[in-house]
């Protein structure tokens, strides 16, 4: 080859090469990107609307169904979600995975502008959103002290917020727990009507009142000279709103609001809670921005915290209370060092073998500058460092060296038959120089559709597939160049009959000696052979029924969360003391090192769901399993909270947010009829929670909410010329609050609410005293004209593709497998399958599960095709191929009992180490096969070929083989952060590259000979012919003639 040739001849030329793509992968390096899996861009929009006091089925009617009506007719959608809340409506559109997000964003905005007139007037305008699916908070600071909430509050929103936010990288920061400053107007409905006036009357009289106005321009001077001219009458403390005239009254007499109400400079009311380990206070979730470093963006929030808790009031502490970045971060470093001690081991093997230092470093060479240029390629590709770039990295380990293992031990052998250095190098590449690319390109043909599968799998695994395709490529360029160079220049003939190194090398020769004896024993015993092979596939196949499936594995990561749901009802104060409790109990497990627990966040602002934030003891530090802590979790709460409807217990999520379903099963019911719906599921939740395969069943249905309902009489009201809208506008104001507008401190504006005095609500009595304003201009009670009671209704109304729908929702015991569960779970709904007009569709991980399946099973497919294609071309063969295929089942009986020996999992990890598998063992075939067709070239028959090319070959066949192996031992037997992912990959690869190698050096060389007696025969018939399905007679004396064609 003439790269090869001039690599020898100018090594100046070959050094520079490689160390030119090191440096530019150095360089590169030190700017990429750090964070836990690759970026996914997930396709969702999603559209909220809000309308203040509108019940959730007006919502649905009247928002919502508008809107999805709206979007339906854009093209790319997979699914539309929706959930119609009080007084908000909320739809995520998830598009197909090839969509773009940010066009698809575009053009909901367009068909959301069209419909905005048919919107109540009272709604809010729809804000158009693309969703960041992983918009978890990266890091969540506490703020707490002995100040009071106010003060609390506005140092987090003034000072820490504003600084926070100004990071680089940085998203959003959401204050929960914070009450903000408020001018507060408390209205006394007696006093009311003794002055004549309505709730709606005071309300438009403070938002008149308290105004800065424009008064537009003044010209004078001959319009030489403008001033704007601004009428300001805005208040600013509560003595000025105080004296704001409502109404003026006969003989110079005016009512004033403090006649009326009561005044209050104070704060809004308790919506949200935040606590640390049992101390109450202000936090702030920071998100970082879509695709930024999470580290990086992690690390700045700390070195700002640090800072502002140095400048921080007296008595004022900032704690980070969660840092997501601390696992993502440790699990890198250890994916690193599994990396660093695969790379030592490879390097022992492989001295192991070659017993020679030279050589070793020549081969050894090859990762250090494979690796480094690869990082150049991550550069160009805008890759990140990340568990899969970094896992398949550490499998690449023991194939970067296989293509150098092979050039140096061929030059080795020659070095020994007598030639020098140089004329060594030369003849051995080109000798091994097919087999060298066949085996490569064969390890690129299944990687490269693995970069190209479609779907949430395809993108998830484009980095992983790209890494071994860079990496091995670079390694092929360096075999054939740098590797050649080397050893012209630095090889010598070794001496190695004496010491240490003589006995491993007799070692070496009796095994090639009894090798060539079991291949001699395997020629006579070909059917038995054969038999042992298919009996491999047999154990295979057992073994593979008996190793369960997931989609990624639970992972500890010292780290859960935990939901808690309170009955319907259950306000901030209730919630409050709920917490305390549930941190006092929590926090006796000596395991638990920090909780995090907040009520009323996210943007419904439930008062009655605490969300648990859990930190426990690292990993390595404790001898119970993150399960345990988590099933002590779940006993602990559900003593504490005997009341509670739902508590449930979950692995921190790799992504979040967005609409993105993340629980193990959701089984998503939909129909017309609701409480149908409702009615179905429950059935099946009572199945779900007899059978120990499923925990922490809930559902997304929630009826019996207690609201106050102030039903008109139309009669009364008609009577009294009373209208609805009156009623409903002073219900409103007294009872909710109403925003009368702004007031502006220190360059800050604060909300101003008028509201009834709290005292004076308490009962249905004291609401139907509200007065309101008739036709005539004359005072009413609310019970004169309305019954009020107290009913029952949904808190939300749930649906999927414009049909509403329950979610059944399955979370999992510690240990269960995903696919053994999802199994039974269709096995329940079989038994009970839904009532007709109803239908049953699956989400979460167990669609995920599905979606797994279906594409490897078609990368698989498509792997295959391009191995026969590439071996195929390399070859010049139609059957020969298959033969080297053939190692890829031989590896599964391996693969699958090393799986279920190690009671691992079938995961997405295990999944593409299967995959990986085939590209790698295909190297053995190739390498026997590719020597033997060369000796049939000079002459010998199949049998003679192969007896010699086998012992030949298993040196270098074992030495790839042993190198990847080695190589995963670190990832098989990894217990640092987040190795339960990785552990699969390490023993599957471990288990099939053993099995196969060992069964590849005895059924290829059998097979090999027979196929080539069936040859013999069939070219008799066919003559030249033969070729085409690669069988020819073997070589007599006669048939070696120049004019005989040759062989194949």
């Amino acid at each position: 080859m003439w790269l090869v040739d001039v690599s020898i001849r100018r090594p100046v030329f070959a050094t520079m090469m490689i160390s030119s793509l090191v440096v530019m992968g150095f360089v590169a390096f030190r700017g990429l990107g750090v964070d836990l899996f690759p970026k996914i861009e997930f396709p969702y929009v999603s559209v909220q609307t809000t309308q203040p006091g509108a019940a959730p089925s007006s919502i649905e009617t009247e928002v919502t169904d508008k809107i999805e009506e709206a979007v339906n007719s854009i093209s790319g959608i997979r699914q539309l979600r929706s959930v119609s809340a009080d007084g908000l409506s909320q739809v995520n559109i998830e598009f197909e995975l090839n969509e773009d997000p940010d066009v698809k964003a575009q053009e909901v905005r367009d068909k959301i502008s069209g419909i905005v007139a048919d919107l109540p007037d009272d709604a809010d305008a729809p804000i158009v959103e693309r969703l960041d699916p992983d918009a978890a908070p990266v890091v969540s600071v506490m703020i707490s002290g002995e100040k009071p909430v106010a003060e609390l509050t506005r140092f987090a929103d003034e000072v820490v917020k504003e600084r926070l936010q100004r990071i680089s990288g940085v998203g959003s920061v959401t204050l929960v727990g914070g009450r903000d400053r408020e001018m507060r107007i408390w209205l006394d409905p007696s006093k009311l009507k003794a002055v004549g006036l309505s709730a709606p009357d005071v309300l438009r009289s403070v938002r008149n009142e308290n105004a800065q106005l424009p008064g537009g321009r003044l010209e004078t001077e001959a319009r030489q000279r403008e001033f704007g001219v601004r009428t300001l009458a805005e208040a600013r403390t509560a003595e000025e709103f105080k004296q704001m005239m409502l109404a003026h009254r006969g003989g110079g007499r005016s009512t004033r609001l403090d006649d009326i109400a009561r005044v209050e400079d104070s704060v809004t009311d308790e919506r949200s809670y935040a606590q640390l380990n049992g101390v109450v206070g202000v936090a702030l979730e920071v998100r970082r921005q879509s695709g930024r470093n999470t580290i990086e963006v992690a690390k700045a929030v700390m070195a700002e915290v640090a800072e502002l808790q140095q400048n921080a009031p007296q008595g004022m502490r900032l704690v980070v209370a969660r840092d997501i970045s601390r696992f993502i971060e440790s699990s890198i470093n250890d994916v690193l060092f599994d990396l660093s001690l695969a790379v030592i081991l490879v390097v022992g093997i492989t001295f192991f073998f070659l017993l020679s230092w030279r050589a070793t470093v020549i081969v050894g060479l090859a990762i250090p500058t494979s690796i480094m240029a690869t990082f150049f390629i991550f550069g160009v590709a805008d890759f990140t460092v990340n568990i899969m770039t970094m896992l398949a990295l550490t499998v690449a380990v023991g194939l970067l060296v296989d293509d150098a293992i092979v050039v140096v031990e061929a030059v080795e052998r020659d070095i020994e038959a007598g030639l020098s250095p140089p004329e060594a190098a030369a003849s051995a590449t080109r000798r091994v120089a097919l087999a060298v690319l066949a085996g490569t390109f064969a390890t690129l043909a299944v990687f490269v559709p693995i970069s190209v599968m479609e779907g949430i799998v395809g993108q998830f695994l484009i980095q992983y597939g790209l890494t071994i395709v860079f990496s091995v490529s670079v390694s092929l360029l360096v075999a054939l160049t740098l590797t050649p160079m080397l050893a012209s220049r630095f090889m010598r003939l070794e001496h190695r009959d004496h010491g240490w190194l003589g006995r491993i090398e007799n070692f070496h020769r009796r095994m090639a000696e009894r090798y060539a004896e079991l291949v001699a024993w395997t020629f006579r015993h070909t059917k038995l052979v054969i038999l042992a092979a298919a009996g491999s596939l047999v154990i295979g196949g057992i073994f593979a029924s008996m190793v369960p499936s997931t989609f990624l594995g639970e992972a500890d990561r010292s780290e859960y969360l935990a939901t808690v749901k309170l009955p319907l009802g259950t306000g901030i104060a209730t919630a409050r003391d709920a917490a305390l409790r549930a941190d006092a109990a929590l926090r006796r497990d000596d395991q638990i090192k920090l909780v995090f627990i907040t009520a009323g966040a996210g943007i419904r602002g439930r008062t009655n769901l605490l969300e648990f934030y859990v930190e426990t003891t690292p990993k390595r530090g404790r001898s119970v399993s993150q399960g345990e802590l988590m099933n002590r979790a779940r006993t602990t709460l559900a003593k504490t909270f005997p009341e509670a409807v739902e508590i449930s217990i979950n692995e921190v999520p790799w992504v979040s947010g967005g609409g993105v379903a993340m629980n193990p099963i959701e089984l998503v019911v939909s129909g017309s009829d609701i409480n149908r719906i409702a009615q179905y599921a429950a059935t099946l939740e009572e199945q779900f929670r007899a059978d120990p395969l499923f925990t922490d069943i809930r559902s997304t249905y929630e009826g019996g909410r207690p609201e106050v309902q102030v039903r008109l009489d139309r009669a009364r009201a008609t009577d009294l010329g009373v209208a609805a809208r009156e009623v409903a506008s002073a219900t409103q104001i007294m009872l909710g609050g109403v925003e009368a507008g702004t007031f502006e401190v220190g360059g800050r504006r604060y909300d101003v609410r008028v509201r009834m005095e709290e005292d004076l609500r308490q009962s249905l009595f004291d609401l139907g005293q509200l007065p309101v304003r008739s036709a005539s201009g004359a005072l009413a009670d609310m019970a004169s004209v309305a019954d009020i009671g107290v009913e029952s209704g949904p808190t939300q109304i749930d649906r999927l593709n414009r049909a509403r729908q329950v979610t059944i929702i399955l979370n999992l015991p510690p240990g269960t497998a995903l696919g053994d569960a999802d199994a039974r779970a269709e096995e329940i709904v079989a038994d009970f399958p839904p009532p007709a007009g109803m239908t049953i569709q699956k989400e979460g991980m167990a669609r995920r599960l599905g979606d797994t399946s279906s594409a490897i099973i078609a990368a698989f497919v498509l792997a295959l095709i391009a191995l026969y294609i590439v071996l195929a071309s390399q070859f010049d063969r139609f059957a020969q191929p298959l033969l080297i295929m053939l190692t890829a089942p031989l590896s599964f009986s391996g693969a699958f009992f090393a799986m279920w020996a190690a009671g691992q999992q079938m995961s997405l990890f295990a999944q593409i180490g299967l995959l990986a598998l085939m590209g790698i063992v295909m190297k053995n075939g190739i390498l026997l096969i590719d020597r033997a067709n060369q000796l049939r070239e000079e002459g010998l028959g199949a049998h003679e070929a192969m007896l010699k090319a086998a012992p030949e070959r298993l040196r270098p066949v074992l030495m790839t083989a042993m190198a990847a192996v080695f190589g995963m031992i670190p990832v098989a037997l990894s217990q640092s952060d987040g190795a339960e992912w990785r552990n699969p990959m390490g023993f599957i690869i471990i288990g099939g590259l053993t099995t196969s190698t060992l069964l590849t050096l005895v059924v290829i060389p059998a097979i090999y000979v027979a196929v080539a007696g069936v040859g013999s025969k069939l070219a008799g018939i066919f003559g030249n012919r033969g070729r085409l399905i690669d069988v020819v007679p073997e070589q007599t004396p006669d048939s070696m003639s120049p004019h005989k064609p040759r062989l194949p």
